[in-house]
């Protein structure tokens, strides 16, 4: 998980941003802002997320909605329980997806002041990344963390029906961190075992296209033709081709 000093950093940077962008579609930050009232983006491992022009904040057991209709003062509009061991949010057109340490739960946000659960899926207990479009879903589960459990895997969910997501496929990982998709290619961080870049064109069965071992990845952004991965002491930045290929440009220390 990043720190919250990584966390902090991102939020301002996306709501200054915003700010001074005015009329443009989406400030250039990692979290990313659409002032029409689009979705955010952000990385897997995040524990908020802009989407719908409302800042989602999810601490150990709640989801905590804030207004950004005037950015520099957040109102808060909606408290509410979502279950034990919450661990990450990822937001995808009108809808929040919330990993845990037992469970990946799907809110609607249409009433983006007052997010609705949809549905759950429960898997093995461990931290969860997700990343999802309309159609599918993909978690990894890491053991050996404080977050118990022994598996690592990606799991991979079919929610096309929201209301009851079902498992589609599991596959074996080394030490899966947090993960992004680009059109047809699924990027997953995987710690001191690199990079994996997968194949997405059959969304339920991801074919692994190549790997990268130079650094120790955490999690990893992919925005517009940026991919921006989090890495052991910095971040890297690689150019985001059309057909997923990436080529490194530069890495930040700090």
């Amino acid at each position: 998980m990043k720190s919250l000093k990584y966390i902090a950093l991102i939020l301002l940077t996306a709501l200054a941003a915003s700010c001074d962008k005015g009329n443009q579609t989406a400030a250039p930050a990692a979290q990313g802002f659409d002032n029409t009232g689009g979705t955010g983006q952000g990385g897997s491992l995040a524990r908020f997320t802009i989407a719908q022009k409302h800042l989602y904040v999810v601490d150990d057991m709640k989801l905590h909605t804030y207004s950004l209709a005037n950015p520099s003062s957040p109102k808060l509009t909606s408290t509410q329980p979502v279950g034990a061991g919450i661990e990450t949010i990822y937001s995808y057109k009108d809808k929040l997806f919330i990993g845990s340490q037992s469970a990946m739960y799907v809110y609607s946000i249409s009433d983006a002041g007052h997010p609705d659960k949809l549905g759950t899926a429960s898997h093995i207990r461990a931290c969860d990344p997700v990343v999802a479009n309309d159609t599918v879903a993909y978690v990894t589960v890491r053991g050996g963390n404080s977050c118990g459990g022994t598996t690592n895997a990606m799991y991979v969910y079919d929610v096309k029906n929201v209301l009851n997501p079902s498992q589609r496929n599991v596959i074996a990982m080394d030490s899966p961190w947090g993960l992004g998709m680009s059109g047809n290619t699924l990027f997953v961080c995987q710690g001191s075992n690199g990079l994996a870049i997968y194949d997405i064109s059959n969304r339920f069965y991801p074919s692994l296209k190549k790997r990268y071992f130079d650094d120790t990845y955490y999690d990893v952004i992919p925005y517009n033709d940026m991919l921006i991965c989090m890495v052991q002491g910095g971040m890297l930045l690689y150019e985001l081709k059309p057909d997923g290929q990436i080529i490194k440009l530069a890495k930040i220390s700090g």
